[in-house]
């Protein structure tokens, strides 16, 4: 049994240890430690349960109590173990069992009671923070939770009485030991403060004494200043404009100093310096507006002495309100100007005085329009003057810098807020102090123009309308004058950095066309290196460069060249100035109202052109008794003069010098032309719409036909004053010496006057001329039925033994009727249209209806080969008796002529003859030949129908119509030849089907060449697309 015990007791011993061992690692650092001692009870717990089992890890039990229950418990254990292994010992005593559980025991017990010191040492909170919170302590919350998580387990197991009362102590030292240093600390703090308060006390006290003198002594230094200012001040000359820019620099100086509190505190001698001060300061104000005021900017010395105004101003701080009081100025000054020109008075002023200078009363309208034009030249060199001044500004204010702050003046300008006026106008295009400027302008002159236009019900619109084309041309001449002025547009308006001068900043306002420099250019070449060897002083320039600015600046004294009228109709000032729909600024208005004025005048002879004929019965009712009535010659010359008037106000010459200008006048004549046409054709007769309501008996014309004839007539009348329009108002008045603008003017004026010529044309072709050639085509359509009645039948048998020619019988009659009673009447042009649409007619009908007679003998071929070459004989003649180089070869672009040739070749064509060879070769053969692309699609495929065998039928028969009938489905009666091509071959697509149904319900095919339907299918679609394809 002591074996036995010695070997449980060893090998209990043996785990232990081990578990000790794993209890107590040897720590790296601190934390580690700590989680091993908390690892270690929690084993420990684990491994023996009776700790907790019997109260051995609670502090209130007595340690001998728990002791001997534990260690009976742990005997009983052994006992219980060797019953059931059944290895009993009864040798072993109880004594050395017990002695052996004891010492287990003690062993134990001290394990757990080193863990606990151990414990409270490294994480006191675990052991006392419960004790510390019941006392008011407050423990570090994630210092609180750490501990409780790495020793939740034996938190238990360290609350024994010894742990407790070892934790508690040495954390009661140390409170008592912290209260001690506080109280120290305390008293030291206490001693500290009082000191550090009598220090500040008296620190204080030297620093009020210390601040009042320096205060004192700033003052007096503000004094001292104010008198050497103010004896620089007295000194200066405020005449002279460098004088002037230093006494504004003073001034600027001094009234700072006089704004400091300091100085505001009644000292006796600032007092009586201030009111000399400020009368000063208000003699330089004056000084500087005075000349700002005075500057007209047209002299070359101006645009320098404004860069020193703007350095006084900029001194002052005043800059930015200076330069837009002088663009208010400005604009005030173009508003009058404007409302001056745009007046009643002044209206009726130049008529009166047009009629009083005028020698001749039909020299009153060209007199009061040289006395506009020169109104408007007046006008616009004031606006001239005006917005250059406003445009040199700008230049200024974009290459003056200030010589201290080296800042420019445009952005010192652009800095400061825009003015309400002028707000309202800023957008992206619109940013410049110009822009603005002229933005405000033109809306200023839309307001002015938009109220004499409606002032006293618009009684004076059309005055004010005459005004627009000299005003139109001065403003071009202005917009010119400012786009001349800028070389360097894009360093103006951008306002970019430039190269700043030594005093004033101005090296960079060089400019030849101005005519003035700033004298730094040519000194930097001589001083080289040295920058303050530069002079500040204008000069002038050279003889040379003076004679090449002014020859510069006159080029446009004669007008605008094409690319500088360009480059001034795609500026903004332009576009701003003529307006748009959008944006009616400007002289908008005034275009609206001219046109109106323009169209108006042109088309007030229309309300006596084809009036209603009206007369009274004797019961004195109001009938119509017929045709409207047609107007004199007279009426019609009207417009020739009305035109050319109304044209001749883009005359270069005669002040337009706006070839944009013709072309607005020539949307007014096209606009009139419309109009015209409409009652044209309100007073036609209206029988185009009657089958034969043109044609009459024996080929003449009607009633209806003879009056439309004058009608379209009085159209052709006016489309021929149109066409001569150009020509007659703008080169014919000046030959030979014709210019360049004036040719041009004409050119432009016969483009734009295009649309009028195509209205006409339209309205002509549409009411007259095409019903005319459907009516004759119909009857000449009619005439060609008759080849079908048996002329080309090979029969020998005939009145006089011979064929006779069918054309030649029947068509020279005609044709040469139609073109002496009808064609004869009509202008040449129209004629030449008429037979033109008849001949092509006639040569399509022709073949058509040749190409339907079944069967084709030799002899029907030898006689159509005849009527071809009478027909081509007599048609050429006829589409030449209108007038004009009209031939046959032109008519209809040359097809109608090539396919009547064509059809002579495809006559006696002889690929049928080689019975041996297939349809594909056939087809392959005619779609070779050359004649072939000139000829129709139905005239090949009617013409194989002849050669093909009696089961298949003509398309004539299958449709179950007259082939007359069915050859005119083919066409139109206005001459075109396209217009039933897919309809025909649709018919023969059907023939061929109804012909493959025959032949197989019966043996045989009949008569004629049995490849025919097939070469037909074959040919067909390839012919279509040719077709469709050129």
């Amino acid at each position: 049994m002591d074996s036995s015990m010695n070997s449980h007791s060893g090998g209990r011993h043996g785990r232990n240890a081990k578990q000790l061992q794993a209890l107590n690692p040897q720590p790296h650092h601190e934390s580690s430690a700590q989680a091993a001692a908390a690892n270690s009870l929690q084993l420990l717990l684990r491994e023996d349960q009776l700790l907790m089992q019997y109260g051995l890890t609670e502090s209130r039990a007595n340690p001998d109590q728990v002791a001997f229950p534990y260690a009976a418990a742990l005997l009983q254990l052994d006992e219980d173990g060797k019953q059931s292994n059944g290895n009993t010992d009864e040798g072993s005593s109880m004594k050395d069992r017990a002695d052996a559980c004891l010492q287990e025991v003690e062993q134990r017990l001290a394990l757990v009671e080193s863990l606990a010191v151990k414990l409270s040492r490294t994480r006191p909170e675990a052991v006392a923070g419960h004790l510390l919170r019941l006392h008011g302590y407050e423990l570090d919350g994630a210092t609180e939770q750490e501990g409780e998580a790495a020793a939740a387990p034996a938190a238990t197991a360290v609350t024994s009485t010894t742990t407790g009362s070892t934790t508690l102590s040495s954390i009661r030292d140390r409170a008592d030991r912290l209260e001690r240093q506080a109280d120290v600390l305390e008293s030291v703090a206490s001693r500290v403060e009082s000191s550090l308060t009598r220090g500040l006390s008296r620190m204080e006290a030297s620093c009020t004494k210390l601040e009042r003198v320096l205060k004192l002594s700033n003052t007096l230094k503000s004094i001292l200043r104010l008198q050497f200012e103010t004896n620089k001040l007295m000194n200066y000359d405020l005449e002279d404009q460098r004088d002037l820019t230093r006494a504004a620099a003073s001034v600027s100086v001094l009234e700072e100093l006089l704004s400091q509190a300091e100085l505001q505190q009644g000292i006796d001698v600032v007092e009586k310096m201030r009111p000399e001060i400020q009368s000063t300061a208000k003699q330089v104000r004056e000084s500087a507006a005075r000349l700002l005021q005075e500057q007209t900017f047209t002299k070359t010395t101006a645009l320098p002495k404004l860069g020193s105004i703007f350095q006084v101003y900029f001194h002052l701080g005043e800059l930015p309100s200076a330069v837009w009081n002088a663009v208010n100025q400005a604009h005030a000054k173009a508003e009058s100007l404007s409302r001056e020109l745009f007046n009643p008075v002044t209206l009726v002023n130049l008529a009166e005085q047009a009629k009083r200078t005028a020698k001749d009363p039909r020299l009153i309208q060209k007199k009061i329009r040289q006395i506009r034009a020169e109104a408007a030249q007046e006008w616009i060199q004031g606006m001239t003057e005006i917005a250059l001044q406003v445009r040199n500004m700008q230049r200024v204010l974009a290459r003056k810098t200030d010589p201290v702050s080296r800042q420019l003046f445009v952005d010192v300008v652009n800095t400061a807020p825009t003015p309400p006026a002028y707000a309202e106008y800023v957008s992206r295009d619109i940013n410049s102090m110009f822009a603005l400027f002229w933005a405000r302008l033109c809306s200023s002159l839309s307001s002015i123009l938009g109220h004499i236009l409606l002032q006293d019900g618009g009684k004076y619109a059309p005055d004010v309308a005459a005004l627009y084309p000299p005003v139109r041309a001065a403003g071009l001449e202005l917009i010119n004058r400012l786009q001349e002025s800028l070389p360097s547009s894009i360093l103006d308006e951008a306002g970019t950095t430039s190269f700043a001068g030594i005093l004033g900043g101005t090296a960079t306002m060089d400019d030849n066309f101005l005519e003035w420099n700033s004298g730094q250019s040519a000194a930097n070449e001589v001083i080289g290196d040295n920058p303050q060897a530069a002079p500040d002083q204008w000069s002038r320039q050279t003889d040379s460069n003076h004679a090449a600015a002014k020859a510069s600046s006159q080029t446009y004294t004669t007008g605008l060249s094409s690319s500088s009228l360009s480059t001034v109709m795609n500026s903004f000032e332009w576009r701003a100035l003529q307006g748009s729909t959008k944006s009616p600024t400007g002289l908008f208005g005034l275009q609206q109202a001219f046109v109106e004025a323009c169209t108006d005048r042109l088309c007030a002879p229309l309300k006596y052109m084809f009036p209603e004929n009206i007369q009274v019965d004797d019961d004195g009712v109001a009938i119509n008794a017929g045709f409207h009535l047609l107007p004199s010659k007279y009426d019609v010359q009207r417009f020739d003069e009305n035109i050319r008037q109304e044209l001749a106000f883009a005359d270069p010459r005669e002040g337009g010098g706006d070839l944009t200008l013709v072309t607005m006048v020539s949307d007014c004549v096209v606009t009139m032309t419309s109009r015209f046409c409409e009652l044209a054709k309100n007073a036609l007769s209206g029988a185009s719409s009657q089958r034969d309501g043109y044609i009459g008996e024996h080929w003449s014309m009607s009633d209806s036909l003879q009056h439309d004839r004058k009608v379209i007539a009085i159209v052709y009348t006016l489309a021929k004053y149109l066409r001569q329009a150009p020509d007659k108002t703008f080169i014919a008045p000046y030959r030979p010496t014709v210019s360049s603008k004036h040719e041009e003017a004409a050119n432009l004026c016969k483009a734009g006057l295009v649309p009028g010529l195509h209205a006409i044309e339209k309205m002509v072709k549409s009411t007259v001329l095409n019903p005319v050639i459907r009516a004759l085509n119909r009857r000449i359509a009619n005439v060609l039925a008759r080849i079908h009645q048996g002329v080309y039948i090979d029969s020998p048998t005939t009145t006089d033994g011979e064929f006779p020619a069918f054309v030649q019988k029947h068509f020279p009659d005609i044709f040469e009727t139609i073109a002496t009673s009808i064609l004869s009447k009509f202008p040449p042009e129209y004629a030449s249209y008429m037979a033109s649409a008849i001949a092509s007619y006639t040569i399509y009908c022709f073949i058509s209806n040749s190409m339907l007679i079944r069967p084709f003998g030799e002899t029907a071929r030898l006689h159509i080969t005849q009527d071809v070459s009478d027909l081509e004989l007599i048609l050429e003649q006829f589409v030449a008796k209108p007038g004009g180089s009209l031939t046959l070869h032109d008519v209809g672009d040359g097809r109608p002529y090539a396919e009547l040739r064509a059809v002579r070749q495809m006559l006696f064509w002889t690929g049928l003859e080689d019975m041996s060879k297939s349809s594909q070769e056939i087809s392959k053969l005619l779609l070779r030949e050359p004649w072939m692309k000139d000829v129709r699609p139905s005239t090949i495929l009617h013409y194989l129908f002849s050669s093909a065998p009696k089961l298949l039928s003509s398309p004539h028969h299958m449709k179950r119509v007259k082939a007359e009938d069915y050859a005119m489905s083919l066409l139109s009666t206005d001459g075109a030849s396209s217009e039933g091509e897919d309809a025909a071959w649709i018919n023969v697509l059907t023939c061929c089907d109804a012909y493959q149904q025959r032949v197989s319900s019966q043996s045989a095919a009949g008569e004629g060449d049995a490849r025919i339907p097939h070469v037909l299918m074959l040919l067909g679609p390839e012919l279509l697309r040719r077709r469709q394809r050129n």
